[in-house]
């Protein structure tokens, strides 16, 4: 596998710098909390000021996810919901830092879970932590994966994805999701001298090389590309999902493919990391009544009628797993896939 990197010879609009920003989940400048749903009996946050660390830069799905989510939580919880960005090394630099945390739950973080699981099962450099080290509060979102080429492409569909020879599939960064995904296709597939093209700053960069054809391909969350597919700017080839996704109700999803049995060990293994989703996560050691108070927190607003209308409406859907079953049955999972798929993870990275 070829590994380049290209973003520095493309002209790039400057994209937000700033590394911290906030949204209160208190109101006014009395501090008194707005009225909205509450957790009923939580006292071990109340008044305290949370920090929501997303690992990427400004304006993507991850920080799009975190700023809906948190002053909903801020009111849940009687406390101040901040969100900070911290991006770096696809999303380990946040985790590395939040896994030393105070467990006192005053530091949370919204994790790329697909990229996170793959680099510590890879046990990739970067990775200085396990999938124990982590609490897990609940799912906000899913991981629903599509790859998508430029509207102006030759690849048309995923016939003519297998039959190329240097494909160039654009990514954020080792340990993304827009690189484990082709990872796993170019073995599955045998994909003839495929390449990942790295170096650029998100996902948006990467599709602009898509538009300006730099790249062929991308492949990411499937609510990130909605945009795009609905302008007509990128047109979907495949999922990697459960079943087919509404951003692109008319692509295959890899179960819907002839495959060899090898190839679908693969895929369905890496559909189970993709189950992790878009989790809130804390440190391991977290305080046991601040852990419950912010599982309780997550779960009542998940169910909210306006914050699940305000997330259709920012095409960020809510689809809420607790805490305790992401533990139970996602991670339990995750930590039982198969050698073979495993040891693709390793050679990707």
């Amino acid at each position: 596998m070829r590994h380049i990197s290209l973003a520095r010879r493309l002209s790039i609009g400057a994209l937000a710098t700033s590394a911290t920003l906030a949204i209160a989940g208190c109101g006014g400048a009395s501090g008194n909390p707005q009225s909205g749903p509450s957790a009923e009996g939580c006292e071990s946050l109340e008044g305290k000021t949370i920090s929501v660390v997303v690992p990427f830069a400004p304006g993507g799905g991850y920080d799009s996810y975190a700023r809906l989510i948190a002053p909903n939580l801020g009111k849940a919880l009687n406390a101040q919901v901040i969100v900070k960005n911290q991006p770096g090394a696809g999303g380990l630099v946040a985790i590395n830092s939040l896994v030393h945390a105070k467990g006192d739950g005053t530091q949370i973080a919204i994790m790329n879970g697909a990229g996170v699981a793959a680099a510590v099962l890879a046990e990739a450099e970067g990775a200085g932590f396990s999938l124990d080290d982590l609490s897990y509060i609940g799912r906000v979102g899913e991981n629903n994966t599509v790859l998508v080429t430029g509207a102006e492409s030759k690849y048309e569909t995923w016939d003519d994805v297998k039959a190329s020879e240097g494909f160039r599939f654009g990514s954020s960064g080792r340990g993304s999701s827009d690189f484990i995904t082709p990872s796993i296709l170019m073995e599955a597939f045998d994909l003839k001298n495929a390449q990942i093209v790295t170096g650029f700053g998100g996902q948006s960069e990467v599709e602009l090389a898509l538009l300006q054809g730099n790249v062929d391909g991308l492949a990411g969350p499937a609510d990130s590309r909605r945009a795009g597919i609905a302008s007509g700017e990128q047109t979907p080839l495949l999922s990697i999902a459960s079943e087919r996704v509404p951003e692109a109700p008319e692509t295959p999803v890899f179960s819907e493919l002839d495959l060899t049995e090898r190839q679908e060990m693969l895929l369905t293994a890496h559909q189970t990391v993709n189950e992790l989703g878009r989790p809130l996560v804390g440190p391991a050691n977290m305080d046991p009544a601040a852990l419950e108070c912010l599982r309780d927190a997550l779960g009542t607003i998940a169910s909210d009628e306006n914050l699940l209308a305000e997330g259709e409406k920012q095409f960020r859907p809510i689809s809420y797993v607790p805490g305790k079953d992401l533990e139970e049955q996602v991670i339990n999972k995750i930590k039982k896939l198969p050698e073979e798929y495993l040891s693709v993870l390793k050679k990707s990275f």
